[in-house]
């Protein structure tokens, strides 16, 4: 077992504390204002900040960071609902929180790898790269089963005169019988 240099470790709680402020709060927070994705991404770095931190302490088998990432690629499969833009946050969150919870580096070294992914994290996220149109999305429920492409547009601009982006159908249910749908949309004009 290491023992913990104090200096060292306050100095990486305070490193990974900026990245999380600045990741999850600052960014993603005040760009898309999902306040339980910016808490789980904050709870989720700091927390695998003090995993990667205590078990660095031990010596362990590679296999153990390997066990941790597939324990970590579970969050993904139980959160469906979250958006790719969410999930990409919260692989920063992961990647910052891990390299600065890792020891054997210095705080510059850790600083220059998570100061680079909240970095890209910004610009790919900034509004002057790719301008956000704004989208919205819905769910209905449509009577009958039917679910032609060009049938369900129909229905879904004669009841909500909007223009559909996309629409998924989620499944059929009967009794009674009805088509459960997904839609992606933008207000018409006028």
């Amino acid at each position: 077992m290491l023992r913990v240099n104090p200096t060292e470790f306050f100095a990486s709680l305070g490193l990974d504390l900026v990245v999380v402020i600045l990741l999850a709060f600052l960014l993603f927070y005040r760009r898309h204002r999902d306040r339980e994705m910016a808490i789980s991404i904050a709870a989720i770095n700091i927390t695998l900040w003090a995993l990667t931190g205590a078990l660095a302490s031990y010596t362990l088998s590679l296999g153990v960071g390997f066990a941790l990432f597939a324990v970590i690629s579970v969050i993904r499969l139980r959160s469906a609902t979250a958006s790719w833009v969410s999930m990409a946050y919260l692989l920063v969150g992961l990647g910052s929180g891990l390299v600065i919870g890792l020891t054997g580096f210095d705080l510059l070294e850790k600083a220059a790898y998570s100061g680079f992914l909240v970095a890209v994290m910004a610009i790919v996220d900034a509004r002057f790269m790719m301008p956000k149109r704004e989208q919205l999305s819905t769910k209905l429920a449509l009577p009958g089963s039917n679910i032609d492409p060009d049938y369900l547009r129909e229905k879904v601009v004669e009841l909500l005169n909007v223009e559909p982006l996309d629409i998924t159908v989620k499944g059929v249910a009967g009794d009674p019988l009805e088509t459960k749908l997904e839609i992606k949309y933008r207000k018409r004009n006028g």
